[in-house]
């Protein structure tokens, strides 16, 4: 019996240190029934000639160039130029198991209107194998909004588009990416997928390994444009989500959101937060408290935690930042 197809959209911006190994742990999957659509985001590094090297060796893989767009359009033109049955998002820069693809695809190959969801550990530096992969509440199968609900309750959800296998007829019904989104674009695209499924399967011993800590990372992006960003996609998921399910408990699943990303980017930006707390008014109250570490909880004690974010601010421009990269690197 033929295997359906899989297509994995990779958009690649200047990622010559570590595509080799995101592409290696591709051509080693134990599921052989693979395209590796790879979308050269006007790379100016050596990205194009690390993936010509490999697709020569690799008929499956296949190259397209576009002008530098961002990931959501790179990830839309890549999708457009796929034929698989089943779409699979991967980052240039992370690491899949051999058997990722596989336990993936036999978690909905026969529930072919849901997802299939994955185990997912965080690395810094080089080494993918120190991850660590730390249970989730979710890491089960779960119905859309169940699983939406428990995601959203946790002061960490973690809902990123490479988490999915995702048949075709979902993306479909769900919609492509929305071009307008950078910052934490994934949150408005995870929840339509989501919402348009009518659950999540999880493919036990699936591994994801996920890098962090990389300075150009749009998730280390706060310009003005990326948080303008990251508040319509937290608008647009939200109001998905709440049109799917207006309860008491949705309605404060939201505003907790929309307070978390207050947390994140204040003082900066006055105008955005502003937004943010009109959100949280028509919702009604939240009841998140601000996290971080022991320096900045000590200080929430002491001033509260508007004035201890100023403060952080201060020490950050004075290189606290730097000196706490460094201790974090030490730890590892």
């Amino acid at each position: 019996m033929k295997l359906p197809l899989i297509s994995i959209i990779t958009p690649i911006y200047n990622a010559e240190e570590f595509l080799s190994k995101t592409l290696v742990s591709v051509i080693n999957q134990t599921y052989k029934s693979w395209e590796l659509i790879a979308v050269n985001d006007g790379s100016k590094d050596r990205s194009l000639e690390i993936l010509n090297s490999f697709a020569k060796k690799d008929a499956r893989i296949k190259i397209f160039t576009i002008k530098n767009s961002g990931q959501c359009v790179a990830s839309n033109y890549g999708i457009n130029n796929s034929n698989g049955d089943y779409i699979k998002f991967l980052d240039a820069d992370d690491i899949i198991s051999e058997n990722h693809l596989e336990l993936q695809y036999k978690a909905i190959e026969n529930s072919p209107n849901y997802l299939a969801s994955c185990e997912w550990g965080r690395f810094y530096n080089t080494d993918y194998k120190s991850a660590k992969f730390v249970a989730e509440p979710v890491w089960k199968d779960m119905k859309s909004m169940d699983w939406l609900k428990i995601s959203l309750a946790q002061k960490s959800d973690m809902m990123p588009a490479w988490l999915w296998l995702i048949p075709r007829n979902i993306l479909d019904k769900a919609g492509f990416w929305n071009e307008k989104l950078s910052l934490n674009n994934d949150f408005d695209f995870s929840i339509r997928l989501l919402l348009a499924a009518e659950g999540v399967k999880f493919a036990k011993n699936a591994k994801f390994y996920y890098r962090s800590g990389l300075s150009n990372s749009l998730s280390q992006n706060f310009s003005q444009k990326a948080v303008e960003a990251a508040f319509l996609t937290t608008k647009l998921g939200c109001t998905n989500f709440l049109n799917a399910e207006n309860t008491k408990e949705t309605r404060l699943l939201c505003a907790n959101r929309y307070q978390i990303w207050i947390y994140r980017i204040y003082p900066d930006y006055p105008d955005i937060i502003k937004k943010f707390e009109n959100e949280i008014k028509s919702l009604g109250t939240t009841t998140v408290q601000i996290e971080g570490g022991r320096v900045l909880l000590s200080l929430v004690k002491v001033f509260g935690w508007k004035k201890a974010k100023k403060i952080q601010r201060l020490l950050y421009k004075l290189g606290w930042n730097k000196i706490a990269n460094i201790k974090r690197k030490l730890k590892k």
